[in-house]
């Protein structure tokens, strides 16, 4: 679900798809660090009586966050997790675009470059990895994504000057690890 946040009024939450793959390294048992390529799909419902459309952003977005797994050892490893992230833009475009007030204009088309080019992130959030053999996890993953630069640029839009907009992103995920290189055996076990 994404939104914007700063100057954001007419706007809501929309749903979009988040798919990538990851790498993790712990060394020790408690913490870790790890680094995601994912594509996002952002953007907000627009709706302020006079135009009604849904504004899509795509980008790549790149995590790195620290983690801080929560149990030693076993095969229920939650962690919590916090970083920057880069997202960087693919395209853009308004669609179910309605005038209900107003003059005519053209609502449903491509707006990449109202956009800019990168957005820098601050991403936090909480992880459930299960076992599920030798060296393979089953994962569920929420995270909260603030974006932390304006995104937009070629001012003025269809929804007129607005001095501070930056992303506001929920992502759900479930996922699926596996490990690769040689196994470091823990320095807490018995």
């Amino acid at each position: 679900m994404s939104n914007y946040w700063g100057n954001a009024d007419h706007m809501s939450f929309k749903p979009g798809l988040a798919a990538g793959g990851f790498l993790m390294y712990s060394s020790l048992n408690h913490f870790g660090i790890s680094a995601d390529v994912m594509y996002m799909q952002r953007g907000a419902k627009y709706d302020d009586g006079r135009y009604k459309f849904t504004q899509h952003v795509n980008y790549l977005e790149i995590p790195i966050v620290a983690r801080y797994f929560l149990t030693l050892s076993g095969n229920f490893r939650p962690n919590v997790f916090v970083g920057p992230s880069l997202a960087i833009k693919l395209n853009a475009k308004r669609t179910d675009g309605q005038i209900l007030s107003g003059p005519t204009t053209v609502i449903n088309n491509d707006n990449t470059q109202d956009f800019n080019s990168l957005d820098l992130g601050a991403t936090g959030g909480f992880q459930l990895n299960w076992g599920m053999g030798n060296r393979q996890h089953f994962l569920i993953d929420a995270r909260y994504n603030l974006g932390l630069s304006n995104v937009q640029s070629n001012l003025p839009n269809l929804w007129g000057t607005r001095n501070n907009l930056n992303n506001s992103t929920i992502t759900l995920t479930l996922g699926y690890g596996f490990g690769v290189g040689r196994e470091h055996p823990s320095r807490y076990k018995r």
